[in-house]
């Protein structure tokens, strides 16, 4: 099956889960600070469930029970808003 796109280092995923994990940046501020697709980084953030976003784009919380192997830590539930 064909592929599109470059594959992701170890290192740039962790870099992304980490900033998803510790900022209030957008999807689309990630993705243009790392140099990646906005839809790489909804990717990596659906794989590592980092942030639950409940049907609303303009809001999310950490996922309570996401233990995020990349980035070695644990998230407690944190309402942010942009």
């Amino acid at each position: 099956m064909a592929r599109q796109g470059c594959p992701l280092h170890e290192s740039e995923i962790q870099s992304i889960v980490r900033l998803l994990a510790s900022t209030d940046m957008t999807l689309l501020s990630i993705a243009e600070r790392t140099g990646r697709s906005h839809a790489a980084v909804a990717a990596i953030n659906r794989r590592f469930q980092v942030r639950v976003y409940r049907g609303r784009r303009s809001s999310w919380a950490l996922a309570s029970s996401a233990k995020n192997t990349a980035a070695g830590v644990e998230h407690s539930v944190v309402e942010c808003r942009v």
